[in-house]
């Protein structure tokens, strides 16, 4: 192993070593964001920063600088008046419905994509083979901007691109959501120090989607619960839970980059 798998932190020369070993990096990114007002504001690349240099330790390869950078779309309205918005139904932003205290820090999807490219530009001339994006932004607009991003660099250059959003499901009916029980418990094992769960009332006292910011993952089908409150409470969060789905991300995004290497 190199002695850091921290691209920045490396000389040239260990650079070039480790490229002849392992001639793959990460690349996290995710836009600052927000996740309701006791989690961290970059929840979503702190997580891919903790498994794009957790999957590097047991791969090989080399983690780039975490790019601090997302998209967003508008919201739809049948999504807006199943969080329980009535019209005239306002105009919300990813997450940014209007009793935040502050906004996310959304790029247009235009932009977003011509920053991307352009690192992955910058990352084939280094002369990578394999570049893994670690994407901890579930957006669609998003991931679709990635997808394509991996399909035309797979194609047009001499590396590979391959992106994923590696918070995956333990169990078939999980519910990943946004800023609900399961993120939580990641920040509460990655980063207890920035999680703050008496920002919130305390039980029984419920935490409604228009109040907060949050969303059960159910609600982006459209599907309402009752009284459009979060059924998957941010308050049950729990550090060893958060492990294990961090260990899940890691031994998801580890398989998927070793059959890329094959």
């Amino acid at each position: 192993m190199p002695r850091t798998v921290h691209m920045e932190l490396l000389r040239p020369e260990e650079i070039r070593d480790e490229q002849k070993k392992h001639n793959i990096v990460f690349l996290p990114l995710g836009p600052l964001e927000w996740h309701g007002p006791a989690m961290p504001y970059g929840t979503d690349p702190l997580f891919a920063s903790a498994v794009a240099e957790k999957t590097a330790l047991k791969t090989g390869g080399l983690v780039m600088p975490t790019l601090w950078m997302g998209t967003e779309r508008k919201r739809e309205d049948e999504i807006l008046r199943t969080k329980g918005f009535e019209d005239p139904l306002p105009y919300v932003k990813g997450m940014d419905v209007p009793k935040n205290m502050l906004p996310s820090m959304y790029a247009r999807e235009d932009v977003f994509g011509v920053v991307v490219r352009e690192y992955l530009r910058m990352l084939v001339d280094l002369g990578f083979k394999l570049i893994v994006i670690v994407n901890g932004h579930g957006a669609v607009g998003q991931r679709a901007t990635l997808e394509r991003l991996a399909v035309e660099f797979s194609n047009e250059t001499s590396s590979k691109v391959i992106q994923f959003l590696p918070l995956v499901k333990i169990n078939e009916n999980d519910d990943l959501g946004h800023g609900t029980k399961i993120e939580t418990s990641l920040m509460c094992c990655l980063h207890p120090e920035s999680v703050d769960l008496n920002q919130f009332p305390a039980k029984p006292e419920k935490l409604k989607y228009v109040d907060y910011g949050l969303a059960d993952d159910f609600v982006f089908s459209c599907h309402s619960s009752p009284d459009n409150a979060i059924v998957f409470d941010p308050r049950d969060a729990d550090e060893s839970l958060g492990k294990k789905y961090i260990d899940a991300a890691v031994a998801f995004l580890n398989e998927k980059v070793l059959e890329a290497i094959e």
